[in-house]
């Protein structure tokens, strides 16, 4: 039975390039560090991070973009952080990097980033599924 299990992943995993999008080569996770939204360089940046990165998603060269204020900080502080974490769609690292470098936050130096490869689409919801 796991003989058949492994086979079965194994040929989900090699016929993903059937179904995937043709325009998508590969997929990155780019993960932001939180920064304060008191920060000067975030508030001088950020209006301009915001349309760029909105006018990536037009263009469908990012996807799913997941901005996450976080309060757990000090009470004595009370600054809320803020984190950004997103998927990009290029041929390679290296191209991801070069589109990530024309933004602002690295632009300016607000803020570091890591790149990750996403992998395979396993699992996707549609909006025909209903949970």
């Amino acid at each position: 039975m796991r003989i058949k299990n492994l086979i079965a992943v194994m040929m989900l995993l090699a016929s993903q390039a059937l179904w995937a999008d043709e325009q998508t080569v590969n997929k990155y996770v780019v993960v932001w560090d939180s920064i304060s939204q008191e920060n000067p360089m975030y508030k001088k940046h950020i209006k301009k991070q915001a349309e760029v990165l909105t006018g990536l998603w037009e263009k469908g060269v990012i996807e799913n973009i997941y901005f996450n204020l976080e309060s757990n900080q000090p009470k004595a502080k009370s600054e809320q952080y803020a984190s950004i974490v997103f998927f990009i769609k290029a041929k390679n690292k290296d191209d991801a990097n070069k589109t990530l470098k024309e933004l602002p936050f690295v632009k300016h130096d607000v803020l570091n980033y890591t790149l990750s490869p996403a992998g395979y689409l396993w699992l996707k919801q549609s909006q025909n599924n209903k949970i």
